[in-house]
């Protein structure tokens, strides 16, 4: 009797246990991609139609095994990189964050040259 509940105790803490990692993911893959027709909104804050079915999409993916990366690159085949949350910086993208701190540093060379000259 004793045996029988350790064990039933033991699977629900297992299966409560899997549940929530189930959870995290579909949290962290809905805060990872944006709605395809909302601007600015992850699928996290969207109710839009498009974004629920995304979410469905998203649990039948996780519920068949595919990993988080699998899952977002199906998501850029369909509908781009635009769908990405955070898309990787490269090319063009890398020189608009790093010319401005480029501008900024000569700026200030010149402005202490110019002041102290």
């Amino acid at each position: 009797m004793t045996k029988n509940l350790y064990l039933l105790f033991l699977s629900t803490v297992l299966l409560l246990g899997f549940q929530s990692s189930i959870e995290e993911r579909l949290y962290t893959l809905n805060r990872d991609l944006m709605c395809p027709v909302c601007d600015g909104l992850t699928l996290e804050q969207s109710q839009a139609a498009p974004a629920l079915e995304m979410k469905d999409e998203i649990k039948k993916m996780v519920i068949q095994g595919m990993s988080d990366e699998e899952i977002k690159e199906h998501f850029v085949q369909k509908y781009g990189i635009e769908i990405l949350a955070d898309p990787p910086k490269k090319g063009f993208d890398t020189l608009v964050w790093l010319a401005p701190l480029f501008f900024g540093f000569f700026g200030i060379v010149f402005l202490y040259r110019y002041i102290f000259s």
